[in-house]
């Protein structure tokens, strides 16, 4: 199973494993497959809850068992060897008052993106794969927020640890792998334009909570909120130039839009 490989490469580099499944129905291959782990906690959601919600129940079970940091993993990821050692001397070095995540390089297996010289670096908004949670700066600024559900959970919590004094540090040393679903890479003149091919449901939540995150921090992060007004804009016309299934994601982005206007938030339900 991939889900087994990659929790491999990660698995001994922890103390305890929490395996959190917010399938539909539990996975029993999936928990014989990881019950040869040492220390796995495996808990099953009883059905999809939204990764926000997930998170909170993660940051609890860590908090529980009074750990001070949680490594938040997705199911598709595989990080390097090197990467708690690496955030380990990080913390020691500089200190942890002040730090909200450790962030890993991100490499993508379909898409490729150039790896900066210098050792580590302040950034503005980080994945939450690979990502390292001070849990002392979670019980200050509070959990994860659940109405998103999905997408922008973890930018959102990112703009509100740094409104509340703690930073994001991207550790380039350390290396995340990640494949980004079925994108494709299309070669238009001089540029290089990346297609998601995500679902309609998928896209509902990106436009959705996008525009409530750049607007909920448009005067902390105006450069940043526009861009993301701009994001919107450029996956609309990405969908109707390139993308399957034209007619119902464009639909899925007008009801978003429509959603946000109005103020309706959480799990999408088919009678919206």
């Amino acid at each position: 199973m991939r889900f087994v490989e990659n929790i491999n490469s990660y698995v001994n580099q922890v103390d305890t494993l929490f395996a959190l499944d917010n399938s539909e129905l539990a996975a029993t291959e999936f928990v014989q497959e990881i019950s040869r782990f040492k220390n796995v906690y495996y808990k099953w959601n009883g059905g999809n809850i939204g990764v926000a919600r997930a998170l909170n129940i993660g940051a609890q079970l860590a908090l529980d068992q009074r750990y001070d940091f949680l490594l938040m993993m997705d199911q598709d990821s595989t990080i390097s060897e090197n990467a708690i050692s690496e955030y380990n001397k990080f913390i020691l070095f500089h200190g942890a008052d002040d730090l909200g995540i450790l962030y890993p390089y991100h490499s993508y297996r379909n898409y490729f993106r150039k790896r900066k010289i210098v050792p580590f670096e302040e950034i503005l908004v980080a994945d939450t794969s690979g990502s390292l949670l001070n849990l002392s700066a979670y019980c200050k600024v509070g959990q994860f927020l659940e109405k998103l559900f999905i997408d922008y959970v973890d930018f959102e919590y990112c703009l509100r640890l740094q409104l509340n004094g703690f930073n994001i540090i991207q550790l380039n040393m350390v290396t995340l792998f990640q494949e980004l679903g079925e994108m494709d890479i299309i070669n238009l003149l001089f540029l290089k334009i990346s297609i998601t091919n995500h679902s309609a449901q998928r896209f509902y939540y990106r436009v959705r909570n996008r525009l409530f995150v750049s607007s909920k921090y448009f005067i902390y992060f105006p450069l940043w909120s526009m861009k993301q007004f701009v994001y919107v804009m450029i996956e609309f016309v990405k969908v109707i130039l390139f993308e399957q299934n034209k007619i119902t994601k464009c639909r899925m982005i007008g009801k978003a839009i429509l959603h946000f206007m109005n103020n309706t938030y959480g799990v999408l339900r088919q009678d919206y």
